[in-house]
């Protein structure tokens, strides 16, 4: 089930459509057993027990913990706990890019824990401090008559962002501890990307990254798509739109700059780039994107 086939399974005013679900504790309990793909999501649980599978493997969450999942991942719930008390807030990416305006909270290899840490561990009071921002989303939702709904939605998800962020900024200097205990295609994987945080702007050849790993492309290409659902291509082009539209919302970079530090051939090359991407040339996104 997708995130739009999910709703149907909740009131009204626990979604909106086209940009976000959030299922409460009171309703938690609907998702058990559902296949649920192509949909990214964060799920909270505050106390006791879950039992899930992601993309076939099985995971055991206790409270107080959290699971970020991006939508390459397929989730399925096979056991809640009575004593659970747990959120799941389901998000859009246009939604998502809407109220984070390009913002990318947390640190740039965040990526990487989603794909191989996707359970975390929190504190209480990191918790509390995640399910107050989902209290205020849930207010906001149920309250489809508010003139300003649609704006608290992304402020309130912005704030609970932020503050994942902020959590996983605390928690980033555990994530070398996984690494013995990893197969050698999460290996592979894992370190490609963060050869790519590293070096997108300046490489955006398959070549680099496989030479560097000491494997062909072609294997870096199998492995990647396998681990990810994406090419080592998109996930270049993917850092490179990224790091085009924060550039772009800043008027005093001209485009022929962004295109430069971009390591484009030319300008022309770059916009040709970014509108295959965007299906907007780059100077139409920076008036857009600035209310211009």
């Amino acid at each position: 089930m997708t995130q739009k086939e999910l709703s149907l399974l909740f009131p009204p005013d626990f979604y909106r459509d086209g940009s976000i679900l959030l299922v409460s504790p009171d309703r938690f309990g609907k998702l058990e057993g559902n296949i649920i793909e192509r949909s990214r999501f964060q799920m909270l649980v505050c106390t006791g027990t879950l039992e899930l599978e992601l993309n076939g493997k099985p995971y055991e969450m206790k409270g107080p913990s959290l699971l970020d999942a991006m939508d390459t991942v397929t989730f399925r719930i096979s056991r809640i706990a009575p004593e659970v008390r747990a959120w799941c807030l389901f998000t859009t990416f246009e939604f998502a890019s809407e109220s984070l305006k390009n913002l990318r909270p947390g640190p740039l290899n965040h990526l990487l824990e989603r794909l191989y840490l996707p359970v975390w561990n929190l504190a209480q009071e990191e918790s509390d401090v995640l399910e107050r921002q989902l209290l205020l989303l849930k207010e906001t939702l149920g309250n489809p008559k508010h003139y300003y709904r649609q704006e608290l939605l992304e402020t309130y998800f912005r704030s609970f962002s932020l503050e994942l962020g902020n959590i996983m900024f605390i928690h980033e200097e555990n994530i070398d501890d996984a690494l013995p205990y990893i197969s050698k295609r999460d290996f592979i994987t894992l370190n490609f990307m963060k050869l790519v945080s590293r070096h997108f702007m300046e490489e955006h050849a398959i070549e680099f990254y496989a030479e560097s790993l000491c494997i062909s492309a072609k294997h870096l290409t199998r492995v990647v798509k396998e681990m990810t659902g994406k090419t080592p291509h998109t996930v270049i082009c993917n850092e490179l739109i990224h790091q085009a539209m924060v550039m772009l919302e800043d008027d005093s970079i001209p485009v022929s700059q962004i295109a430069e530090e971009l390591r484009f051939s030319d300008q022309a090359a770059f916009c040709k780039f970014f509108k295959k991407h965007k299906g907007i040339p780059p100077m139409a996104y920076r008036r857009r994107s600035n209310g211009k």
